[in-house]
């Protein structure tokens, strides 16, 4: 079984990052707790039975699936006052920044052809769609729920946009 355990914004440092927002890009790193479903005990197992089915390598069951993403900041951003979702002016990616989906196929994923995952990622990159304007220091808030009711959140460190 796959259970999300937790999410972390990584390549962050302990200081104020300085950027532009073209350059801005949060990697969110995604955590998982992985459980065996079954084990064969090898002492019981009779090697002469045969072996109606077999299972491929790297079939995974997830607990739950992702129903929300959010991003907040703590200062306004663009007209969106701290505290509210900035997901209509981010986009994110799977693996190529080059190909952004909208915030809403991260756990809508039918709704996206681009996405030929097999498995849920274990990372993706954040970035805004626009130029923004900021006129303080912000910190990012990324936050996932799980089909539990489970929400895992990350914060950034300061980002200063010039």
């Amino acid at each position: 079984m796959v259970n999300l355990q937790s999410i972390e914004i990584f390549n962050d440092t302990e200081d104020p990052i300085t950027t532009t927002s073209e350059d801005l890009i949060v990697y969110l790193n995604i955590i998982y707790d992985y459980d065996d479903v079954s084990v064969i005990n090898a002492s019981s197992f009779n090697f002469n039975t045969a072996v109606a089915t077999s299972c491929p390598d790297n079939v995974y069951i997830y607990q739950s699936e992702f129903t929300d993403l959010n991003i907040t900041a703590d200062q306004e951003i663009n007209g969106i006052a701290a505290g509210q979702s900035l997901n209509s002016i981010m986009k994110f990616a799977y693996y190529n920044i080059d190909n952004p989906l909208d915030i809403s196929q991260f756990y809508n994923t039918t709704d996206s052809e681009e996405n030929t995952l097999s498995r849920a990622p274990d990372s993706i990159v954040l970035f805004f769609d626009q130029t923004i304007q900021s006129d303080s220091p912000f910190n990012l808030t990324v936050a996932i729920q799980n089909s539990n009711q489970e929400t895992f959140t990350a914060v950034s460190n300061t980002y200063i946009i010039e």
